[in-house]
């Protein structure tokens, strides 16, 4: 008589393929949204106490907002998307890959030289790196994915 499956033996489909290839965006989209998103954060800061806990939340956090479907105000305009690299799927709601994400930026003249490596083949900063994302341009089954 056979045993029954046990669901710790099953691997998912999803979770044995790679993820598909996607385009990566570009440094200007990259440079535009940044400077976008640097409006969003800092016109609100100018309101004390408020405005300045706004700019906090929004920097760290900005890529995996809910409302905004996983993308920063600036990636949204411009159609681009940060995506985990492993799973090819946005990361809306990934508080701890945003987060990371801007911790290259924040450490004093390392940012400027992070920065730079978005002008590298790979697109990717040290904070993508460390957060295993990467920066593509949108497309309308990453919006699908972002919604469930």
């Amino acid at each position: 008589m056979s045993q029954p499956m046990q669901a710790s033996n099953l691997v998912s489909l999803e979770a044995r393929q790679p993820a598909p290839e996607r385009e990566l965006a570009s440094a200007g989209q990259r440079l535009g949204a940044v400077i976008l998103d640097s409006f969003v954060a800092g016109i609100p800061a100018l309101v004390p106490i408020l405005g300045w806990i706004w700019l906090v939340v929004y920097v760290c956090t900005k890529d995996a907002l809910p409302f905004f479907g996983g993308q920063s105000l600036g990636k949204k305009i411009l159609g681009i998307r940060v995506i985990n690299v492993e799973t090819g799927k946005p990361i809306k709601g990934d508080w701890g890959a945003a987060i990371i994400r801007q911790l290259s930026l924040m450490i004093p003249f390392f940012g400027f030289v992070d920065a730079c490596m978005v002008l590298s083949a790979e697109r990717r900063r040290f904070g993508d790196q460390w957060a295993k994302t990467v920066v593509v341009k949108n497309t309308e089954t990453l919006d699908a994915e972002a919604k469930a």
